[in-house]
């Protein structure tokens, strides 16, 4: 008697949308989950879910907070069995990359990483017209574009998003 043994190798993805506020990462993210039918992890969930419970709050607990659950929702959804997930937020924090380019290599699961530009004219008229208490400034937006673009992703792709919202998703699914 002769026994075939196949393996099968599942092709695991980690869509990562990164960019600074109002560039477009989340509708961008949520178009794709709904083409691809795949889960979306949005990291301003998290953030407006800890400054609820703490009205006291302070940036950095907000942002850790929001760190760790993003890598918890990751973990989870591939050990429960997802084949892609995609992530959106900033991304400019060494530690919580690591933690994913770690996770991902240890489990065999690709990242297909997007960097999401829009000029910054744009981005200013967007942030007027959010109801936050504060505003990114221009000075505001170079930094955290320093910080995104210093902790680089193997890969990533540069993205322009200026124009229309089906290009920019098209762009995507092209490239993944």
């Amino acid at each position: 008697m002769v026994c075939f043994i196949y393996d099968t190798i599942i092709d695991m993805k980690l869509i990562i949308l990164r960019g600074l506020p109002g560039c477009g990462k989340s509708v961008i993210a949520e178009k794709l989950g709904e083409k691809l039918d795949n889960p979306v992890i949005y990291g301003d969930f998290f953030k407006r879910e800890y400054m609820k419970d703490n009205p006291e709050f302070v940036n950095k607990d907000v942002y850790q907070y929001s760190y760790d659950k993003i890598f918890e929702k990751i973990k989870d959804l591939f050990e429960s069995g997802e084949e892609t997930v995609i992530v959106e937020e900033l991304f400019n924090d060494v530690d919580l990359l690591g933690k994913i380019e770690n996770f991902c290599r240890e489990n065999i699961i690709e990242i297909k990483a997007f960097f999401i530009q829009r000029d910054l004219e744009k981005l200013l008229e967007l942030e007027e017209t959010r109801g936050r208490k504060v505003k990114n400034t221009k000075e505001d937006f170079g930094k955290l574009e320093k910080e995104i673009r210093d902790n680089e992703i193997e890969g990533e792709i540069i993205m322009d998003n200026n124009k229309t919202l089906e290009g920019s998703v098209e762009f995507v699914l092209k490239n993944i």
